[in-house]
């Protein structure tokens, strides 16, 4: 299965690019993978449902054709780890060849996303700032990854 992580605009916090490139290095042996960066929205002073709103066309913009929309939102399904992987290797059997994952910018993600998406998914009720989610969530697939191939990486 192939992943394609789509984040509008560049990670600009340089612990958590490298957090990122490294997660993203770690999945590549487990499930194709790859980052996907749209051009952000402006800046925190502006308004928030118009660069909801940017960001969210330019995001639908580049899934790729037929591919499978997994949407980060903080008002989606809440899992465990063990859950997750258990869900994704349940996509992957069910014949998914790639899944969209797509993290908002600093004002979450457009309610054209969150309706296209296939499946809406919680890190929990904390909010985070979009950079860090961005990590996490790759963190959190690499981690369902180790765990369906029985890796040394999760341990309960």
């Amino acid at each position: 299965m192939k992943w394609i992580f789509l984040f509008p605009g560049k990670t600009r916090t340089p612990f958590l690019a490298a957090g990122i490139a490294d997660y993203l290095k770690r999945l590549k042996p487990l499930a194709e993978a790859r980052e996907l960066v749209v051009k952000g929205a402006g800046g925190p002073d502006s308004d928030a449902a118009e660069h909801r709103a940017r960001e969210g066309a330019a995001l639908l913009a580049r899934l790729a054709p037929g591919g499978y929309l997994l949407a980060l939102d903080q008002r989606g399904e809440s899992l465990s780890s063990a859950d997750l992987a258990a869900r994704i290797g349940r996509l992957r059997e069910s014949g998914v060849k790639t899944v969209n994952l797509a993290v908002g910018g600093p004002w979450g993600l457009d309610q054209a996303i969150l309706k296209r998406a296939d499946w809406v998914l919680s890190l929990g009720p904390l909010t985070l700032p979009h950079e860090l989610a961005r990590l996490v969530a790759l963190e959190q697939i690499y981690r369902a990854y180790a765990m369906l191939n029985h890796l040394p990486y999760h341990k309960e």
